[in-house]
């Protein structure tokens, strides 16, 4: 069981390791991750992320809120338009072609790598 599913582990835990450090930025590993080494295709990579991401966040969270570094008033209002937009998000996912989304997701990576540098 565990040879056939350690790629999904060693995916799974070098992911979490990022999200714990950067605060939910696994995504830019987690995703090009299912898609290079487990070969889940664009879109089901982009989704599964979101789930992925999702409890790796709960987790973090509990570790930031237990030491002191959370603003509850800030979560709320960020989280009310990150609900927004995310249902937006996922309604224009299921138009793009992998393609496009393979392009742009390139892209915004591309810009806040430059902007962290920068």
């Amino acid at each position: 069981m565990i040879k056939k599913h350690w790629k999904k582990a060693a995916v799974g835990i070098v992911t979490g390791i990022l999200n714990g450090m950067f605060g939910s930025g696994g995504g830019c590993i987690v995703i090009p991750a299912m898609e290079k080494f487990l070969g889940i295709d664009e879109k089901k990579s982009h989704a599964t992320a979101i789930a992925v991401i999702l409890m790796m966040s709960v987790v973090s969270s509990a570790v930031y809120i237990k030491n002191g570094f959370f603003d509850f008033r800030l979560w709320l209002l960020v989280s009310a338009g990150g609900i927004a937009g995310g249902m937006l998000g996922a309604k224009i996912l299921a138009k793009l072609s992998g393609k496009w989304l393979k392009i742009i997701f390139g892209a915004l990576i591309i810009a806040a790598a430059i902007k962290m540098i920068i």
